[in-house]
């Protein structure tokens, strides 16, 4: 099993807007944008919106198989220029065609809706950030008590990652694996890999833990609390967190590839959430991606606080150890010369990407229903295309 990659590095808005040129407007269609904050700083005419289209399209056509695992993936301006298809089957079985209104497991780019579940719990003042993992699931035992909500949000708690005790318990992630079980598993290791704040190590204990956190605080669990107060307000109808599976909602299977090179299904039916779960489609993470600058759920000011980094330093001023700019439940993106949030996502059969670049107002989606699939390599490209470099 293994642990979910992330791009982790920052990088300051190198360009004034003024200078920041998508690759599908020109020279003589220059004009002053006038209110930074009503439009991207991308200019479009239909002429190149095809010509844009067309080279997305081929990104995909060039590579991958109708007839195999695919994509669906989206990128789409705030003003409505919107650029998306699909590619690929939702099931081989039964030749059912991927659309960009296909449900997918979107693994861990599900943190950041788990991170957001907490900041908005921290506003009503339901809880602090700083408080102690102990304070809300003492079962973990003393050794956790260092360790606080604000490190395992940046995975510099030091707790050991749960699926690595799955796998020392030879439970494989094509078992059923619970809540219960894992906490368990936590409980009886009583050891940190290394003291609270010293150390960054991306793991996904800190938002499973993260998860129960809002059970405890708010009285519902994330898959109740998140549909309530983030997916039904800005209408992600098609958006849920499964946390037993069977689902009662068609989702693409996911698969991999036999030791022989054939498709074969690959699931997994662990009930844990916070740091995956999160089933959704590539329209509905455009909704998301919007709330990053309307502050529709939430507030302008919360929605903000997404892009804060975690601390450089330990607590004893000491830099931390193999650190990485990870920011709350998202990172902050180092290339295309421009400043913009990501995650990537990668569990038993699925892989995704999301990006949010805030100042052009783009958000990009790409998912797949195969485990190997690099979703984060073509949403890169199609960031190149639509942007420039």
């Amino acid at each position: 099993m293994n642990k979910k990659t992330i791009v982790t590095s920052a990088v300051s808005l190198m360009l004034s807007s003024s200078l920041i040129l998508s690759a599908c407007s020109t020279s003589s269609n220059k004009k002053t944008q006038e209110d930074k904050n009503s439009m991207p700083l991308v200019q479009h005419n239909n002429q190149n919106q095809q010509a844009t289209d067309e080279a997305i399209k081929q990104l995909f056509n060039k590579t991958i198989s109708p007839n195999e695992p695919g994509f669906a993936y989206i990128a789409s301006f705030d003003d409505g220029i919107t650029y998306k298809g699909a590619v690929g089957l939702d099931s081989i079985e039964q030749k059912l065609p991927l659309t960009t209104k296909t449900v997918f497991n979107i693994a861990s780019v599900s943190k950041q809706f788990t991170a957001f579940a907490i900041l908005l719990l921290e506003q009503e003042g339901k809880l602090k950030l700083d408080d102690s993992i102990l304070k809300y699931v003492p079962s973990l035992g003393a050794y956790a008590k260092p360790v606080t909500l604000r490190h395992l949000i940046h995975h510099t708690g030091g707790l050991v990652d749960y699926m690595e005790l799955a796998e020392a318990a030879k439970i494989k992630d094509t078992h059923i694996l619970t809540a219960e079980q894992s906490l368990e598993h936590l409980k009886n290791h009583q050891t940190a890999d290394f003291p609270a704040g010293t150390q960054f190590d991306y793991s996904n204990t800190g938002y499973f833990l993260l998860s129960l956190v809002v059970e405890k605080v708010s009285g519902k669990n994330l898959r109740e609390f998140s549909k309530e107060r983030i997916f039904k307000p800005l209408n992600m109808s098609d958006t849920a967190i499964v946390d037993r599976y069977p689902t009662h909602f068609p989702v693409a299977r996911g698969y991999s590839k036999n030791e022989q090179g054939a498709y074969e299904i690959y699931e997994s039916p662990w009930e844990h959430m916070g740091d995956g779960a999160v089933h959704s489609t590539v329209e509905d993470l455009v909704k998301w991606g919007q709330n990053f600058t309307t502050g529709t759920v939430g507030g302008k000011d919360l929605v903000k606080r997404m892009s804060e980094l975690g601390p450089k330093t330990s607590p004893s001023g000491e830099a931390i150890i193999d650190n990485e700019d990870y920011a709350i439940g998202v990172s902050i993106g180092k290339d295309l010369y421009r400043h913009y949030l990501e995650h990537s996502g990668g569990w038993a059969g699925y892989a995704s990407h999301f990006m949010r670049f805030p100042e052009e107002r783009l958000t990009i989606a790409v998912i797949s229903n195969y485990d190997d699939a690099d979703a984060e390599e073509y949403a890169k490209k199609i960031a190149e295309v639509i942007l420039g470099t």
